[in-house]
């Protein structure tokens, strides 16, 4: 038996709301409870274990709720309609959502056909703040995101991964799906491994994602993506013929909303790639300055010295 298999076999739940055509509770926080969307409390799922994986009950609808710690929804088969914070969401197969600590979402009846996994993670330190900060260390984009736009907003607690842009990471879910409903010998150890790839991969793909979130037609972002991708070859010349603006408009407007200079966050960009080289392969320094577009080797050692206060050949030795 497959996955899809056993995930259509209908539980004792599904038949019971099958046949009264209204909703089972399946946690205590659900019975009879007159709070809205009341918190589902960790300690109903977790024992011992860094994730919970469940299949979603069909053919009742699940009323709004929001949780403890982060969740994610991993459409297996068919499609699923959501409401998150107040706003109707349509998810088809192979979609992922990602709900943050304070999200709230409800849940419309999933027919015969839809197959939804949720899947939680025990640990409270991770969210989807932490996994913007990932990426701090090697984007602009998310550094300035992070300084100016803090993650405590309602927009900001969630996001949906659509299928198109998540193939690896739906491997790895289709993967650990399958050691948890079919255990084997070292299916739990194979599980925890399986858990920071997984979340290596939700950060990679944050960048994409996440910028869903804020205006594309906003120049300052679209410069800040400019430098994140084309850093090696960018000037502000060709930023602002690319983004149709005049180049002291376009560079007072950097300086303005992000405190630094166009060629501040230019050199950011390639102190923190090379940095990343210097530190994880064994790739000749002048190879690296020049491929992060360095065209000075004393200028780069006097910008790396100042923003990482030692020497490349200073962090090959730790």
């Amino acid at each position: 038996m497959d996955l899809i298999a056993l995930l259509s076999q209908e539980s004792a739940i599904e038949k019971e709301q099958k046949k009264r055509h209204k909703f089972v509770p399946d946690l205590p926080e659900l019975e009879g409870s007159s709070i809205r969307a009341p918190k589902i409390k960790e300690h109903l799922f977790f024992e011992n274990k860094d994730i919970y994986i469940s299949k979603h009950n069909r053919y009742a609808a699940y009323p709004e709720h929001s949780h403890q710690f982060l969740e994610l929804n991993y459409i297996v088969k068919g499609e699923c309609r959501q409401i998150i914070n107040g706003i109707p969401y349509l998810l088809k197969e192979g979609d992922i959502l990602l709900m943050d600590t304070g999200s709230a979402h409800s849940i419309e009846a999933l027919g015969k056909d839809d197959l939804l996994l949720n899947i939680l993670f025990n640990n409270k330190s991770i969210s989807i703040n932490w996994l913007m900060n990932m990426n701090h260390n090697d984007s602009i984009l998310y550094k300035i995101l992070l300084t100016n736009n803090p993650l405590d907003t309602q927009a900001a607690n969630f996001i949906l991964f659509r299928n198109d842009q998540n193939e690896h990471i739906k491997q790895i879910v289709n993967n650990m799906a399958d050691e948890y409903f079919f255990p084997k010998v070292f299916s739990g150890k194979i599980i925890s491994s399986y858990l920071p790839i997984l979340l290596y991969e939700l950060a990679r793909s944050l960048p994409h994602e996440y910028s869903e979130t804020f205006s594309k037609k906003d120049p300052f972002y679209e410069v800040l993506q400019l430098i994140d991708t084309e850093f090696t070859t960018l000037t502000l010349d060709e930023a602002s013929k690319r983004l149709n603006f005049n180049k002291n408009y376009l560079s007072n407007m950097i300086k303005k909303r992000s405190g630094q200079t166009f060629t501040e966050l230019l050199n950011e960009k390639r102190l923190l790639k090379a940095n990343l080289l210097i530190e994880s392969t064994e790739l000749p320094v002048q190879t690296i300055l020049t491929e992060v577009g360095f065209s000075n080797k004393t200028y780069f050692y006097t910008c790396y010295k100042n923003r990482f206060n030692c020497l490349p050949s200073e962090v090959r030795k730790k």
